[in-house]
């Protein structure tokens, strides 16, 4: 059996040729026929996923349609695209399993402490903190919506329609609180990992190198040059 309405997979080569990974939604891995088929394609493998908060989420998938649809209220957005429980859905959450990423998950992270998720996934995957730099996208984009602005009224809303969403992202939380309480040195590491990402000219960057930006080889926004700590984007790289 093969899961069926799974996204294609992305496979990617992490410099240096140290493993693979595979970029999809796993709605059906919590079943053991899943697992059993993940095992039989990839091996032994890590699952690692990141949760958002549902408000932050609905808001940030409002904010897109509002750039490239003109979506001009939220409520237009929540009638017409909002996908009720999101999350749980392509993660195969029921609300049944009260350890679900302990269970299920090699790790997880969650958006809202984004920094700290990425030093807890290199601890899984057993990675320098070079190799967990990233450069950030759209960070000066304009929003038609900020999440702090959202009423009461769509917030009880919220949690009413995707009160599933609410309970996973509750379990995440609590599950990264705790790996962070255990980890009490990981703070002098979050402030290095944080300087280092906030100026290209810091050594973990000549360390990281040269790498694109983007979502899959064939869709590559933009490159990072660790030498010149610059970021080329995608109409520089067609020249």
């Amino acid at each position: 059996m093969v899961p069926a309405n799974w996204f294609a997979a992305h496979p990617r080569v992490v410099p240096g040729d140290r493993f693979h990974m595979m970029f999809r939604h796993f709605p059906d891995y919590p079943q053991p026929w899943a697992r059993h088929w993940l095992q039989q394609v990839i091996g032994n493998f890590h699952l690692i996923t990141i949760v958002r908060d549902p408000i932050e989420r609905a808001v940030s998938a409002f904010n897109h349609h509002a750039r490239y649809d003109g979506y001009t209220s939220f409520a237009h957005y929540f009638a017409n695209d909002h996908e009720k429980n999101h999350q749980s859905r392509w993660l195969g959450y029921d609300g049944r399993d009260g350890g679900f990423f302990q269970n299920n998950f090699s790790m997880v992270g969650i958006t809202e402490r984004f920094n700290e998720s990425m030093l807890l996934i290199r601890r899984t995957l057993d990675l320098s903190v070079a190799d967990m730099l990233y450069v950030g996208q759209r960070r000066d984009t304009p929003k038609a919506l900020n999440a702090a602005d959202m009423n009461e009224k769509w917030r009880n809303r919220m949690r009413e329609t995707d009160w599933l969403d609410f309970e996973l992202y509750a379990q995440a939380k609590s599950f990264v609180d705790h790996c962070l309480d255990d980890l009490p040195d990981l703070a002098v590491e979050l402030q290095q990992y944080e300087s280092a990402l906030g100026d290209f000219s810091h050594p973990l960057w000549a360390e990281r190198g040269q790498f694109p930006v983007g979502y899959a080889e064939t869709e590559i926004w933009s490159e990072f040059t660790g030498q010149g700590g610059e970021v080329r984007e995608l109409h520089q790289l067609a020249r």
